[in-house]
């Protein structure tokens, strides 16, 4: 009942602000738009360090039965070395790469040591089911942005730039849909799927604070001008849509492994 409420309420939240946008996505732009707003860039740019390090973290916890995954551990972890690199470039990138995979292998191999081969055997697949999830939304997302092409606002020069979401605009841009919207979303609504079982008598509370989530990188995606308000709905709507289709696997799956309540 509450995951259905939570996707009722997500889905009409949604589908208002793609309608919203399509009438003032560039007017809440202008007014929204602060590129200097210290809480929108520590969003921006520290999501997708820590969704890369979470990333090396769910290689190395798996890469014991699944061989192959040791490729991911390693792209993750260079992907993670360079992503802090961008955001801390002094005193030399070389340096923070080698610093920030120095930092990533020791927290993994930590875990890797830390944990039992029991306790990795039992969280095992929950890992498998969200990297399945993420690279799901991340396909999708990444799709959209090559076929809709739209600018995004801190890169337009002049109003005539902008185009309407619901049109693909082949400018070359990757606004539409907010990947770091739709990252997050399937993260936390995955984490909700987890977690429900265990903190059910608290699950207003859980829900509110995974809407809070989204809503709030919504906004500082908004403020950032890296995306329109319709950029970060769709993004939302995408991960909602992923993580129901994903969900009722994982009812089947996990539904042993939790405590469930009636």
């Amino acid at each position: 009942m509450m995951k259905r409420n939570l996707t009722i309420f997500m889905s009409c939240a949604g589908i208002i602000l793609l309608l919203a946008g399509a009438r003032w996505d560039l007017a809440i732009s202008d007014a929204l738009y602060a590129p200097d707003h210290l809480f929108a860039i520590l969003l921006q740019d520290g999501w997708p360090l820590i969704m890369k390090l979470m990333l090396a973290l769910c290689f190395a916890l798996i890469a014991d039965r699944r061989p192959a995954a040791y490729i991911g551990w390693g792209g993750a972890t260079l992907l993670f070395a360079q992503e802090a690199s961008r955001i801390f470039p002094r005193p030399s990138a070389s340096v923070t790469v080698l610093l920030a995979m120095a930092c990533a292998l020791f927290l993994c191999l930590f875990l890797r040591r830390r944990l039992s081969p029991a306790q990795k055997a039992r969280i095992r697949p929950f890992l498998i089911a969200y990297l399945q999830l993420l690279f799901t939304v991340l396909i999708i997302t990444g799709v959209l942005k090559l076929l809709w092409g739209r600018i995004r606002y801190r890169q337009m020069e002049d109003a005539a730039q902008f185009c309407v979401w619901y049109r693909p605009c082949a400018q070359a841009g990757t606004s539409f849909p907010s990947g770091h919207t739709s990252t997050l979303a399937c993260t936390l609504l995955f984490l909700f799927s987890m977690l429900l079982p265990r903190f059910y008598p608290q699950r207003h509370l859980l829900a509110c604070c995974i809407c809070a989530g989204i809503f709030l990188m919504m906004f500082s995606r908004i403020v950032m001008g890296a995306h329109f308000l319709s950029d970060t709905a769709a993004g939302m709507l995408i991960a909602l849509v992923c993580w129901k289709c994903c969900d009722r696997q994982w009812e089947r799956r996990f539904g042993s492994k939790r405590t469930a309540k009636p």
